[in-house]
């Protein structure tokens, strides 16, 4: 199983679309066995659920993300934790020990940025 957390300035971001990069973790038996770094495309609304899809992630931990992604990675049967902050260390942590719990809010206020 890979869980993807969305990374900026070493934390985990605000909002999954515009953070720096996801830090992948592969899981295995509850263990992390082997992590990389996915760097993060432009933001372009729709794109990432697919991105994340074709790198095999399973799981995407964030602070928060909009509708359209949200109800994409569903469709694709990625499940999203909302609601994280903090170290990535201890978010996996928390992951890792069931005890993460998801925030049922919807970020509504985008600003998109197309690749050029």
């Amino acid at each position: 199983m890979k869980v993807a957390v969305a990374v900026k300035n070493n934390l985990v971001t605000d909002h999954f679309g515009h953070c720096d990069y996801f830090l992948v973790h592969e899981v295995q038996e509850g263990k992390v066995i082997g992590t990389e770094i996915i760097k993060n495309p432009p933001h372009e609304k729709g794109y990432l659920p697919n991105f994340l899809y074709q790198n095999g992630v399973n799981v995407i931990i964030t602070g928060n993300l909009g509708e359209t992604a949200l109800r994409m990675m569903e469709e694709r049967n990625i499940r999203v934790f909302r609601g994280a902050n903090g170290l990535v260390s201890d978010i996996m942590d928390q992951y890792l020990n069931g005890t993460l719990e998801s925030s049922d809010i919807i970020c509504r206020e985008h600003q998109y940025h197309s690749k050029q």
